[in-house]
């Protein structure tokens, strides 16, 4: 349920989007273009019954890949995998005191990777409701300000 006591449609949004120098662009729009190209979604003509029934896939599809990263932090090729969560293995001690700093480069390149798969899931929610890059990136900061204004307001 959403907080009824967090509206942001009177925030001011401002243009933090044109006055960076990194941007999410090629990222969206190749992420929506593989979806329309490869899978022949058409986003513009889903009904909202159609978004909802997207969503549920690329729900389950976020859930899938997180779990697949929360193997990859206990380490894929030289690591113990799933024991770090598996309190019944062997290994599940040795991440008490483990970073991810620790892990082998080609096991951090595994982690890595599995944040990229949950990214590409995430920006298909964006597509699908056709937030681009730039409205994005500005309701990002413009929120993220009214985050810091929240926490010196005491909330």
């Amino acid at each position: 349920m959403a907080n009824i006591d967090n509206e942001c449609k009177d925030l001011e949004v401002k243009d933090f989007y044109n006055d960076s120098t990194t941007h999410l662009e090629d990222i969206m729009s190749h992420q929506k273009e593989m979806q329309e190209k490869t899978y022949g979604i058409k986003f513009e003509n889903m009904s909202i019954r159609e978004v909802m029934d997207f969503w549920h896939v690329n729900t389950h599809a976020v859930i899938d890949e997180l779990h697949e990263m929360t193997d990859a932090l206990g380490g894929i090729k030289d690591g113990s995998g799933n024991a770090v969560w598996k309190y019944w293995k062997a290994d599940f001690k040795k991440y008490e005191t483990m970073k991810v700093s620790d892990l082998s480069e080609d096991d951090r390149k595994e982690l890595f990777m599995e944040w990229i798969d949950v990214l590409h899931f995430f920006i298909n929610y964006a597509a699908s409701i056709g937030l681009d890059a730039k409205t994005a990136y500005n309701y990002y900061f413009a929120k993220a300000e009214e985050n810091k204004n929240r926490q010196k307001r005491g909330y």
